[in-house]
């Protein structure tokens, strides 16, 4: 796989999360088997907003070359964000706060985290070959 499928990978995951979080917050918490009132839904559509905004990021990336410098510090955020999303669903079902459906952000998690782990280690062979 490229890194720019990886990157268009990421947009549709974040594009699809994003809408579904700012647009229908009560019904996706309750798929995964949680319940959202109040501040719970104005928080559940602050983070759609931010998966939009990391589907933009990713978008922008989508054409850029390997070994461009930018990329590995992306890829390492992405790293980072994918892991801590991993833990907070972990503990959210280890406390029993989701149903099973939340073993699947688990898989979802990662995998992203294997893709950039792998995709971060890909730039810094390309770029270490440019110089």
């Amino acid at each position: 796989m490229k890194l720019s499928t990886f990157a268009i990978i990421i947009v549709i995951l974040a594009v699809g999360f994003g809408l579904a979080f700012l647009f229908i917050p009560v019904k996706l918490a309750a798929f995964y088997g949680s319940s959202l009132e109040g501040g719970g839904v104005i928080l559940a559509r602050y983070y759609g907003v931010a998966n939009l905004f990391i589907a933009m990021i990713f978008w922008s990336y989508s054409s850029v070359s390997p070994a461009a410098k930018s990329w590995p510090k992306l890829l390492l955020f992405s790293l980072i964000y994918d892991i801590l999303q991993l833990i907070i669903t972990l503990m959210a079902l280890l406390d029993n706060e989701a149903n099973s459906m939340g073993w699947t952000s688990v898989v979802l998690f990662v995998l992203l985290a294997i893709g950039s782990g792998y995709f971060l280690n890909q730039c810094n062979k390309a770029r270490a070959q440019a110089m």
